[in-house]
């Protein structure tokens, strides 16, 4: 499903800029008919002289239209000779340079589209869109699917006070997606995910999913997989988002004392197959390292274990010789050792009470120490 640019966002807020081929050809048709072709299209002659003689100024994407009419030009070749598009009145910087034209539906702007929902924005005051990520991998998995999309986009990215990477994209960007899902609104309060992206394909609906797993979700070191919003009714659409892919969640539940509704994905191998099939084709849907989380979850799980007494002494000399060699958080010794974050929070109490190791709390989780 393709769409051409003036299809694609209000042609009056659009400008752009022609190939030095097209441009000469306009120029031709238009240099001795400036008067006349000025007052066909009502805008000044002076305005002419400045899109197709001087080309000192980029063209209002609705004047290009309309003097396709009066010459009979053919839209298409105007389209492929466009080498810069950008919100009409906005700088120069703010655009999008070599250009991918038309534009597709597909799972990357669709991943897009979640990544704008979830922790980006279009603000309604006119500024430009945002997106928001803690991530590096993520962020340049974002900006991958941008320019694959859309070109050579202008954005800017810097750490903001809360030290979070904020990506500015130009807010045309925005609106074209605005445009093409006919999104009502991007508000935390009162986004839906569009009804087009529920009779789109497997393989768009699953982007949509994962990226919400990126910006909203998180995957526990046991492999627990949690999504929340402050949202009941997205959050709900998300829910049906996940069983139509074929992902069983739970029940949407909401924070005591908040608004904040959460759902868990209890499909944990059904995920892991379909973002490892929707990667292979498009590497930028990924869940960074949250799928390292998931594996490393799903190993633990899978393994063939002989449960006995003998077992259980091993397993624990193991993780003594793991904390004499440093201190040791959880999710450390999980992740090496390959058992249970509960298992060994369970050997840890033990410890703790057999005075054997301590504790130190160091950021969100504690570290602990082997005392002998």
């Amino acid at each position: 499903m393709e769409f051409h640019l003036w299809e694609c966002y209000n042609p009056e807020k659009i400008s752009v800029e022609l190939n030095e081929e097209y441009s000469k050809k306009i120029k031709k048709l238009v240099k001795n008919k400036v008067s006349f072709v000025a007052k066909s299209l009502k805008i000044e002659p002076a305005r002419l002289y400045d899109y197709f003689i001087y080309h000192s100024l980029p063209i209002p994407l609705h004047v290009l239209l309309n003097l396709s009419k009066m010459f009979n030009l053919c839209l298409e070749d105007i389209e492929k000779s466009i080498v810069l598009y950008k919100q009409l009145y906005v700088p120069l910087k703010n655009s999008v340079r070599r250009p991918k034209l038309p534009i597709e539906i597909h799972p990357y702007l669709t991943s897009i589209v979640a990544n704008l929902f979830f922790d980006g924005s279009v603000p309604k005051d006119g500024r430009g869109t945002y997106y928001n990520q803690k991530n590096q991998e993520i962020m340049d998995d974002f900006l991958g699917k941008i320019k694959f999309i859309f070109g050579n986009v202008y954005y800017s990215c810097k750490l903001d006070h809360r030290g979070v990477l904020k990506c500015r994209i130009p807010r045309i960007i925005g609106e074209i997606c605005r445009t093409l899902y006919s999104i009502k609104n991007f508000g935390t309060f009162d986004a839906r995910i569009p009804k087009l992206v529920f009779d789109l394909n497997h393989e768009n609906k699953a982007a949509f999913v994962l990226s919400g797993i990126v910006d909203e979700g998180s995957i526990a070191y046991d492999g627990s997989i949690i999504f929340g919003v402050s949202n009941n009714l997205l959050c709900t659409d998300f829910k049906n988002l996940c069983n139509e892919i074929g992902l069983e969640t739970t029940n949407i539940k909401q924070k005591k004392g908040g608004d904040h509704f959460y759902l868990y994905i209890k499909s944990q191998k059904k995920l892991l197959e379909i973002l490892e099939t929707l990667h292979k084709i498009y590497p930028f849907i990924s869940l960074g390292p949250k799928a390292e989380r998931l594996k490393k979850a799903l190993e633990i799980k899978n393994q063939k274990k002989i449960y006995g007494v003998a077992f259980g002494r091993e397993r624990r000399d193991l993780i003594l010789l793991e904390i004499q060699k440093k201190d040791c958080s959880v999710n450390y010794l999980s992740h090496n050792l390959l058992v249970p974050p509960r298992t060994i929070r369970r050997y840890m109490y033990h410890f703790i009470k057999e005075k054997k190791v301590s504790r130190t709390k160091t950021g969100n989780e504690f570290l602990y120490r082997y005392l002998g």
